[in-house]
Order: structure tokens, then sequence, then C-alpha cells
């Protein structure tokens, strides 16, 4: 049974902890192919082990819509997005959804101290919620099972 601190969860329970990431000198085609060998939506970006942006599918959706390019000249700094948005380890379940809500984004990678340490999707924070949701709903069933056997009923 939960304890009705769900909200107060810290970020770093719910992320993903796998973070694929690429040098800023790194070819579009080699980003394509982490992207898609790892079966990744976004890679993060560094300098010097530094995040510096992120590269989404969408990111290269745009960059071919601008049309032709050699994928072997263009590196990930010419096409991620910058600045790098990012969140804090110890972000609670709140304060996380209302940053990606305010900021618009579907993607965070988490930092502590500087380094990247995980991802936040908005996937990671419904799925919480869900379970969340259904948690309490167990809860609130079984605590109407106790009040009806205990004749404590609301008629």
């Amino acid at each position: 049974m939960k304890t009705g601190n769900e909200v107060n969860v810290s970020i770093a329970e719910i992320m993903h902890k796998r973070v694929v990431k690429v040098e800023s000198t790194s070819t579009a085609q080699y980003c394509a192919k982490r992207i898609t060998q790892e079966r990744v939506g976004c890679i993060i970006v560094t300098t010097d082990k530094k995040p510096v942006g992120i590269i989404t599918e969408r990111g290269f959706a745009d960059l071919v819509k601008k049309g032709n390019f050699d994928c072997e000249k263009v590196t990930a700094q010419d096409f991620m997005t910058k600045p790098l948005i990012t969140i804090d380890i110890n972000t609670d379940y709140m304060a996380a959804t209302k940053k990606l809500h305010d900021k618009n984004i579907k993607r965070v990678p988490v930092v502590d101290d500087g380094r990247v340490v995980g991802l936040l999707t908005l996937r990671n924070l419904v799925d919480y919620s869900r379970k969340t949701v259904e948690a309490l709903q167990k809860e609130n069933s079984l605590l109407n099972r106790m009040a009806i056997q205990r004749g404590m009923t609301r008629e």
C-alpha cells in the first residue's frame, strides 16, 4: 500500500537509466545509426562529456526537410536542439511534470552534478501517474470493504 507521498517521489525512481550519448563532432550518419541501433527516440550530444544538446527523431526529420546535405559532413552540433534543457536528479514528480508542461517538451536529460545520469520522458510521467492512480483505487476499494464490514457506511 502507498504512503500518500506518491507526488513527492524523486524522478530518479521513474526515469530511464540508460542514455545514449554522442560527441558533438559525430556525423549525422553516425547519429542516425546510433538512434536506430539503440532503438531510442533521442540522443544526448556532449562536448568534453558535458551535455550540450539533444537530437530527436524530429530533429532528423527537420534536417532531411532542409534538403541536400552530406550526412558524413553535417555533425551533431549542426542540427542538435540547444540550449539543452535539463532537470536535476533530486527533482520531484510534480515539479518535473510542471517543467515538461511549461517548456512544452516530451523528454529531458536528468543531471547530477552536471553529468547526464538519465532521461525523463512524458511517457515515464504518464506511466507513473497510471500506476499511482491504480494503487489509490485499490487502497480506496480496500478501505470501502473495511468500512462496510465494520458497518461504517454512509447511508
